[in-house]
């Protein structure tokens, strides 16, 4: 199939943001964000199932957790980031060092150290 007979792309969504108005990562859709054991709202939650945070899979966790993290630092900005970065030092360690470790190893080669607190 040629390029001209491919179709042309559609419209831009009717949903779209309207310029001008900057996005946003909800911090409820991190995934290290949610309600803790004692049902508060906690913003370093381990997942239930020792199974993933043991060996390389609590890298594995520890780097998507990253991940996630320096995302919602690109699209809501450093400050947000540093912020988030200070109340997830507060709820660590986890019980899961591997994952915090991890965590921090990956961060901090990308420009997030650990607090002074």
């Amino acid at each position: 199939m040629s390029w001209q007979a491919m179709a042309p792309a559609p419209p831009p969504s009717k949903a779209a943001r309207p310029s001008g108005t900057p996005a946003r990562l909800p911090l409820a859709k991190l995934p290290f964000v949610g309600l803790r054991r004692d049902g508060a709202l906690g913003y370093w939650v381990m997942p239930t199932d020792s199974d993933v945070a043991v060996g390389l899979a609590a890298v594995g966790l520890g780097r998507t957790y990253a991940a996630w993290f320096l995302l919602y630092a690109e699209i809501n900005g450093r400050d947000a980031a540093r912020t988030l970065l200070d109340t997830i030092e507060r709820e660590m360690p986890s019980r899961y060092p591997a994952v915090d470790r991890a965590f921090l190893r990956e961060i901090a080669g990308r420009g997030f150290s650990q607090s002074a607190a």
